[in-house]
């Protein structure tokens, strides 16, 4: 058995709960690639929190830091870091990590811009070290089971590809309300989970992006059933897009969180013989198949190495699974399955369609990845000297 994995935990807020549940699953399905050795936030009772989580689980106790790089200097002996701090501070931690000779997993987006990501990819390449992004929602046994089926052509060639969420949110997200801190709104926050979900099910990559963006509600409340506690927020609320992919197949992804009353939503890909939702349930001329079905058929069809491959011991959460890969990539040298290039793509894809809404045109991905197209990004970049 491989020794454990040194690992410190950069960034001990909300969805780094998530990481260490992912940890702990796989703790107690006798999957231990990791010791956590550091853990480091800005706010120290943050990072004193998750060290008393991983003590709990491993029965070390991890050392406590508030500075990335007093945490480097004082424990040479880390080997990689989870990245999960807000976005303005992905390639400020990645970076100097990766220099310092440390492989590297960070939530997703891979950064706060596309200049940003290629400081983390190059920094990765020229380090030769193991980069992945925390991108998880492909992972669960349901996506796993929709891509199947479509690669094995149960709806025929992909044609078109609907993402349509449409409602109100009121409240508060913190620093996510902030463009100098999240990069974007919706579209970038959650939007990198559905830009990467609809490359790996259609298996080809996005073209060119046409795209309109609006702030509808300009605030947010701290308490939004009686709208007080008004706070101005610098983000988007609402965005319309179509986004041409290799293939000849169109993606038209609509959110919209400023919709008050009747609110819908959809993700269902067309094909030449039939549809697929992302919930597995498929409808086709010839026959319907339930999501459950979907996945009993999926399972039965993969071997068990497959199987162990995809869900190892049993483990379906989606953040173990990742960690787990991570940890594999680094024992065995493989490339993670998402990793700082797959990453990468998945974000243009998202600041393509600010980009557009930006310089009202179509904007080609090629553009977007090659940082030539930048005037939304601009004031992100001048703010951190880029």
């Amino acid at each position: 058995m491989a020794e454990k994995i040194r690992l410190a935990l950069l960034g001990c807020g909300g969805i780094s709960g998530a990481h260490m549940r992912g940890l702990n699953v796989l703790w107690e399905k006798d999957i231990k690639p990791f010791e956590i050795v550091a853990t480091c936030d800005l706010v120290e009772a943050k990072a004193v929190e998750r060290a008393k989580q991983a003590e709990d689980m491993q029965g070390t106790v991890p050392n406590v830091y508030t500075d990335v790089d007093d945490m480097l200097a004082k424990e040479p002996d880390i080997q990689a870091v989870d990245i999960c701090s807000v976005h303005r501070a992905h390639h400020i931690l990645a970076v100097p990590c990766l220099e310092a000779g440390k492989h590297v997993i960070i939530e997703k987006p891979l950064a706060i811009t596309m200049r940003t990501c290629r400081l983390i990819t190059d920094a990765a390449e020229e380090n030769s070290k193991v980069l992945a992004v925390a991108e998880n929602y492909r992972r669960s046994p349901g996506h796993r089971a929709v891509n199947w089926a479509i690669s094995q052509g149960m709806i025929g060639k992909p044609r078109v590809f609907f993402w349509q969420d449409v409602g109100e949110s009121m409240g508060t997200w913190g620093w996510r309300d902030f463009k100098d801190q999240a990069g974007g709104g919706w579209v970038l926050d959650g939007g990198v989970h559905f830009a990467d979900l609809f490359r790996y099910h259609l298996g080809t990559e996005a073209l060119e992006v046409y795209a309109m963006s609006k702030a509808y509600m300009p605030y947010r409340y701290q308490k939004p059933d009686t709208m007080e506690g008004k706070i101005d927020v610098t983000v988007e609320d609402t965005t319309f897009a179509i986004i041409k992919f290799d293939g000849d197949v169109i993606v038209q992804w609509t959110t919209c969180r400023a919709a008050p009353g009747k609110g819908f939503g959809g993700h269902v890909i067309h094909g030449s013989e039939g549809s697929i939702d992302l919930g597995g349930n498929i409808n086709t001329r010839k026959e319907n198949i339930s999501g459950e079905d979907l996945q009993k058929m999926f399972m039965d069809s993969i071997s068990a190495e497959e199987k162990e491959k995809l869900f190892p011991n049993g483990v379906t959460d989606t953040i173990g699974i990742e960690l787990k890969d991570f940890a594999d990539a680094i024992n065995t040298g493989s490339v993670p399955e998402v990793d700082g290039i797959e990453g990468l793509k998945d974000q243009a894809i998202c600041m393509a369609v600010f980009e557009s809404a930006a310089v009202n045109r179509p904007v080609t991905i090629e553009e977007i990845e090659n940082c030539e197209v930048e005037k939304y990004q601009k004031e992100i970049n001048d703010d951190l000297g880029l």
